[in-house]
């Protein structure tokens, strides 16, 4: 049975940008808003937003280019996603030729492990990643490899605890955030040569 797992049992994983915001988020929640009230409000919304800005353009830096070195294999790739402690490793063990670590806590995988699957003549590779927790796509843990590693996959597998199931909203939303389109068709996009030089992009979507 995986253990179960909450975000607040990472709390010794906070940085302190984390710890800010909350103080900030908490500030705004206790103030009562009225005229003596309102300038202040304004000041820490304003320093909020500052903080959150500056935080997520030192992350993108960060992160371009980075994730895991891994050599694809087979004729497929898929990667397992989800918090930690969900049961990733076990499935991995599983399915494939793997070995990769099983323990009763957090954060057990710590690198990307490759497992070969043969189905049907077929070899498909799945990758079993570290676990990522709300915050992964703007680099909180090591969410930004594991999720730059999966814009490469052919699948991502979302795999969840039974007994938290709202978990995967918060996995798709930090999917999401990092470009990657899941269960959708690419959109129409055209492009055109101008008469007088330059092209003209037409696209279904922004």
């Amino acid at each position: 049975m995986p253990q179960q797992y909450n975000i607040k049992d990472v709390k010794h994983h906070e940085s302190a940008y984390d710890r800010k915001v909350k103080e900030l988020e908490e500030q705004l929640s206790t103030t009562k808003y009225n005229k003596k009230t309102q300038h202040h409000i304004g000041l820490v919304k304003a320093q909020l937003a500052r903080l959150k800005e500056e935080y997520q353009k030192k992350a993108a830096s960060k992160g371009k280019g980075e994730g895991f070195s891994v050599k694809r294999t087979g004729d497929a790739t898929a990667i397992i996603v989800g918090f930690p402690s969900v049961g990733k490793s076990t499935l991995l063990n599983a399915i494939t030729n793997a070995d990769s670590p099983v323990g009763a806590y957090a954060f057990t995988t710590l690198t990307c492990i490759p497992g070969l699957m043969e189905y049907n003549h077929s070899k498909i590779q799945i990758l079993d990643v570290p676990g990522i927790v709300e915050g992964a796509a703007t680099g909180r843990g090591r969410g930004k490899e594991v999720l730059a590693c999966a814009q490469s996959a052919d699948l991502v597998i979302i795999l969840l605890d039974v007994f938290h199931t709202e978990h995967f909203e918060v996995v798709k939303k930090e999917i999401y955030e990092t470009g990657l389109r899941t269960n959708q068709k690419p959109p129409l996009v055209r492009i055109s040569k101008k008469a007088r030089g330059g092209i003209d992009i037409g696209a279904t979507v922004k």
